[in-house]
């Protein structure tokens, strides 16, 4: 399979990388679905890789070199739905790697996390991801599809690798990102043209919500069925909901 490594495209062998096209060292990446060959949000996944650069120190090539990289691996590396991952190495190599995605159909079932999980400022979407891809790993051993994951004030920030969005008492909300939230461009877009409001959440609301929705750059928006074994009673307004999002994604985020 060929890859981008710097400024060509290359076996993926050459590129030195690991497990599901991880590579070693410290880095920025970010991770865009496609969907024949279109890259969804390019600009906001840009903009959000150049702000965790400059947190933690990751120089981000010059974006008509992104650009260009993209353009040449996704016409060689074709995908109908694809998951287009960017990786910038502290070293200042860069790797763009293209990997066919398959769309989750089913709803989620979703269980808190055991471990509160801290993170300080703006969180930065950074690898070596092995703690995030843990927690997820936890979530599946215990029959679920995603985590919830609290902090020390018992508070809900996000999921493993997605962010979340809950509907009780008439109203759709989300966790701010001072509570230790990524800023995740889905989270941004729903936020920005949909009727979802930015408020604490914290356990004991969970017990209270009616329907919730999971939201990422691949997942989109997938309705969730369960919270720690608890079926939420009004599944149908988050599939709606999550229809409306998946409409909103395509009429604001392709190109």
């Amino acid at each position: 399979m060929k890859v981008w490594l710097n400024d060509s495209l290359v076996n993926s062998s050459a590129a030195g990388l690991l497990e599901d096209n991880w590579p070693e060292g410290f880095g920025v990446f970010e991770t865009i679905k496609t969907v024949n060959g279109t890259p969804y949000a390019l600009n906001r996944h840009m903009r959000r890789a150049l702000d965790a650069g400059a947190r933690v120190n990751v120089e981000i090539p010059k974006e008509d070199r992104v650009r260009v990289a993209i353009e040449s691996l996704l016409k060689e590396v074709p995908h109908p739905i694809g998951r287009l991952r960017l990786l910038f190495k502290q070293d200042g190599t860069f790797i763009a790697t293209h990997d066919p995605y398959v769309e989750l159909i089913h709803h989620l079932d979703l269980c808190t996390y055991s471990v509160r999980v801290d993170i300080k400022g703006v969180p930065s979407k950074t690898f070596p991801y092995v703690s995030r891809l843990s927690i997820l790993e936890e979530a599946k051993s215990h029959g679920c599809d995603e985590a919830i994951v609290l902090n020390s004030q018992h508070e809900v920030t996000e999921g493993a690798v997605s962010n979340l969005i809950f509907y009780s008492e008439g109203r759709w909300t989300t966790p701010p990102i001072v509570q230790g939230v990524l800023p995740g461009v889905m989270r941004g877009l729903v936020v920005e043209n949909l009727p979802v409001k930015v408020r604490r959440i914290d356990t004991n609301d969970l017990s209270h919500v009616q329907a919730a929705i999971v939201i990422s750059s691949l997942k989109i928006a997938i309705p969730v069925r369960s919270i720690d074994g608890r079926v939420l009673p009004d599944i149908q307004i988050s599939e709606m909901f999550a229809q409306e999002i998946r409409e909103m994604a395509i009429r604001t985020s392709v190109g």
